[in-house]
C-alpha cells in the first residue's frame, strides 16, 4: 500500500488523533456503495493504521534503547576511569614494593603464622567462654615451634 497516495486520498485534518482519523476514513468508507470496493478501503485504512502502530512502537523501541545504550555507554567511561586510577595505584605500589625479603623477616614471618595456627587449634578445642581443656592445653604445650631453615 502507498502511503502517500492513501493521505491524498483521505487527507488528515489539523490535529486530529490517529484513531480518530481512521475511524472517520473506516465510516466514510462504509459510505460506498459496492461490497468489494468497500472491504478494499476499510482494508486498506486498517492497513495503514497498523502500519502507523508498527511504527510507533519501533520508534520507541529504538528511543528506549537509544538512552539505555547511551546510560550503559557513560557507565563504561567511568568504569573506564575507575580502572584507569586503580590499574595507575597498582603499579605505584608494586613499584614502592621491596623486591626482596631478608632471610630474618621470612623466618619471624613463618614463626609469627605458626604461634597464631597453633593458638587457633588451641582455642577450637576451648570450652565456650575460653575455658581451657585438656585437649587445647596439650595442643598448647606438645606442638613445638618449627626449627629455622635458614637462620640459627
Amino acid at each position: 500500500m502507498n502511503v502517500a497516495s492513501f493521505l491524498m486520498r483521505n487527507p488528515r485534518r489539523k490535529r486530529e488523533d490517529l484513531g480518530n482519523y481512521v475511524l472517520r476514513v473506516v465510516l466514510e468508507s462504509l459510505q460506498e456503495k459496492d461490497a468489494r470496493v468497500r472491504a478494499e478501503l476499510v482494508d486498506e485504512a486498517l492497513h495503514f493504521y497498523r502500519g502507523r502502530i508498527v511504527d510507533s512502537v519501533e520508534e520507541a523501541a529504538e528511543e528506549r534503547a537509544g538512552s539505555e545504550l547511551r546510560r550503559i555507554e557513560a557507565q563504561l567511561s567511568e568504569l573506564k576511569a575507575k580502572h584507569q586510577t586503580l590499574e595507575a595505584t597498582h603499579r605505584r605500589l608494586v613499584a614502592s614494593y621491596p623486591r626482596s625479603v631478608s632471610v630474618r623477616e621470612a623466618e619471624a614471618a613463618i614463626l609469627a603464622a605458626y604461634r597464631l595456627a597453633r593458638e587457633k587449634a588451641a582455642m577450637l578445642f576451648e570450652m565456650p567462654g575460653g575455658i581451657p581443656t585438656s585437649a587445647s592445653e596439650e595442643i598448647r604445650e606438645k606442638v613445638k615451634d618449627p626449627k629455622p631453615k635458614w637462620t640459627k
